[in-house]
């Protein structure tokens, strides 16, 4: 005997009583997360249609009302008359529980799609003929494989509906609080960037105090109290509480309880859309206002730092964690090797240009000519411009040091400007590349700026010492 694939009456019965006894409160949140194609049962995916197009329509939505709409559209007698749809509406006595009913019918759905797409990728792994099959099979395997992934993510193949501008602005604009005032809101993105071994982690761990007790940011920035989820992949857990000790003793604050959590994942660091799933269901959503990723590229798995599409993907992660848990979402980045004074300071992060243009908040932290300071720029996507300012290093905390001018950035050693040849860029070029790329490697390995590139670019085309094919660029 076959059993069949898997599926829940229930959890389908209980998703659709509770649309039908509560659908302000439970419709656009099952919109999106699921879609009719999650209900096995064939006459539920109906239901689910006619109750979405109800509200789509801005129709009043009871037992009565529903039940001749079936009728009208001659759907009431196929899918069990009346007495059916008094079943849906009685089968839950509240709509509080309909995310739990959400999560299995999802879960269902997703394990009948593994099921297909194994089978299907079985057969045609069976009947393939090698090589011209092969690469296809795997290519339609893994985007069926990506759809799952974001099924489990809480995304549900389906886009938002379209907003009418007009009616937008005629509504009262509800902008989401911040979370750190002027810098950093809810729900957004926010990448702290500094040099290797530059107290990343002291920051981010005072920036998570300072929220969780609603205390002063740098003693500059007022924050808005609420819970911190830090997510701590490098530092080993007594390590990492002597440091939140050492910050609370030094500024003389208490953390209450219920106010600062830490998720030790030494050891288990993994790809972040591996570990999303399992994220997302232990904070739910509206539970932390700052969540804290640290260090970021424990996250990376067998993304390459510096190329633009793993990049993107890995934050594409962030955001949908920022949107799942509504909180702000916050993790470090490391500069490029070299000096980083000559450069735009959002072109002073290692790897890819993405983790630079990406988060809504990028704060860069660039050494100063005084020791143990550091001038912090900000990159405000949703926020009024702050103007860059300076930091000192006094251990365990950074403190504003306003007596110090922020343009005084720390020069290369030796030499105020350091000057680039063309030769220099030439011998860079040990392979044929793509002009992003050749750029790319020339800004980490040396510390030049962009403008300098392109002007000794310009200068190796004109005397010829470079060539083009095929739109890669090489040593003639």
């Amino acid at each position: 005997m076959i059993s069949p694939p898997p599926h829940s009456v229930e959890a389908e019965q209980g998703v659709l009583g509770s649309m039908l006894i509560s659908p302000r409160d439970t419709i656009t949140e099952c919109v999106e997360k699921i879609n009719e194609e999650y209900f096995y049962v064939p006459a539920h995916q109906t239901i689910y249609n006619v109750l979405v197009d109800l509200w789509n329509a801005g129709q009043a939505i009871d037992l009565i009302t529903f039940t001749q709409a079936l009728r009208d559209r001659n759907l009431l007698e196929s899918l069990g008359g009346a007495a059916f749809v008094t079943s849906l509406f009685t089968f839950v006595p509240t709509a509080a529980n309909v995310c739990y009913y959400i999560d299995i019918v999802r879960d269902k759905y997703i394990l009948r799609e593994i099921i297909a797409a194994g089978t299907e990728s079985v057969r045609r792994a069976y009947d393939a003929t090698p090589p011209e099959d092969v690469a296809d099979i795997v290519a339609d395997t893994d985007c069926r494989m990506s759809k799952l992934r974001d099924s489990v993510n809480g995304l549900n193949g389906q886009l938002p509906q379209t907003d009418d501008g007009a009616e937008l602005i005629a509504k009262p604009i509800v902008l989401p609080d911040d979370v750190i005032e002027g810098v950093l809101h809810s729900g957004g993105k926010a990448m702290f960037g500094g040099a290797s071994k530059s107290n990343k982690t002291w920051l981010l761990t005072d920036t998570a105090v300072s929220v969780a007790t609603g205390t002063d940011w740098l003693g500059k920035f007022p924050t808005k109290r609420g819970r911190v989820l830090y997510v701590n992949l490098e530092i080993q857990p007594a390590f990492f509480a002597r440091r939140i000790k050492a910050i609370c003793d030094e500024r003389q604050l208490t953390i209450e309880p219920g106010y600062f959590d830490v998720l030790n994942l030494r050891g288990y660091a993994a790809d972040l859309s591996t570990l999303m799933p399992r994220l997302l269901q232990r904070i739910g959503r509206g539970h932390y206002v700052l969540i804290i990723l640290d260090p970021v590229y424990k996250l990376l798995g067998a993304r390459d730092e510096n190329k633009a599409g793993d990049i993107a993907a890995l934050l594409n992660q962030v955001e949908l964690l920022a949107v799942q848990s509504g909180a702000a979402v916050l993790f470090g980045a490391h500069y490029s090797k070299g000096n980083q004074s000559s450069k735009e300071s959002i072109d002073r992060v290692g790897g890819s240009g993405v983790f630079a243009r990406d988060p809504d908040t990028l704060l860069n932290f660039t050494k100063h000519e005084e020791d143990g300071a550091f001038t912090v720029e900000a990159t405000l996507r949703n926020h009024a411009p702050v103007q860059p300012f300076v930091v000192r290093w006094e251990f365990p905390l950074f403190v504003v040091a306003s007596e110090l001018d922020p343009a005084e950035l720390k020069k290369a050693s030796g030499a105020a400007v350091k000057q680039f040849r063309v030769d220099q860029l030439v011998d860079l070029l040990t392979r044929p590349m793509s002009a992003a790329q050749f750029r790319k490697i020339a800004l980490d390995e040396t510390g030049m700026s962009r403008a300098t590139f392109f002007r000794l670019f310009a200068e190796a085309k004109t005397s010829g010492t470079i060539t083009t094919n095929n739109g890669k660029w090489e040593r003639k």
